[in-house]
């Protein structure tokens, strides 16, 4: 058989749909665009998070880079000295430390 006559032989019938198959379509249109909805909220979420961590790990990067020169400069004496008197409160030895008195 050539298309043409299996064309010839199909007859289309309109006929009205029954009226709940057009409440199912309808309301899967609209469960569709709920979700799709849904979807797109879940993925703005998800890439303001990831903009989040992005940026936290940008923080964590210089933060690391600056520790990594501090201890780079940790091996000069000069730093050594400086975090001596900074931190630990001590002095040279030819140092005279002037108190006031409380």
């Amino acid at each position: 058989m050539t298309i043409r006559k299996l064309l010839s032989q199909i007859k289309l019938v309109n006929k009205p749909s029954p009226r709940m198959t057009k409440v199912a379509v309808c309301a899967a249109i609209a469960l569709s665009v709920v979700a799709l909805l849904v979807l797109h909220s879940a993925a703005l979420d998800a890439q303001a998070k990831a903009d989040t961590w992005r940026e936290k790990a940008q923080q964590l990067e210089q933060e690391n880079d600056r520790l990594k020169a501090q201890i780079d400069s940790l091996g000069s004496l000069e730093s050594i000295e400086q975090i001596a008197k900074d931190q630990l409160g001590l002095v040279d030895p030819d140092t005279i430390v002037i108190q006031p008195e409380n």
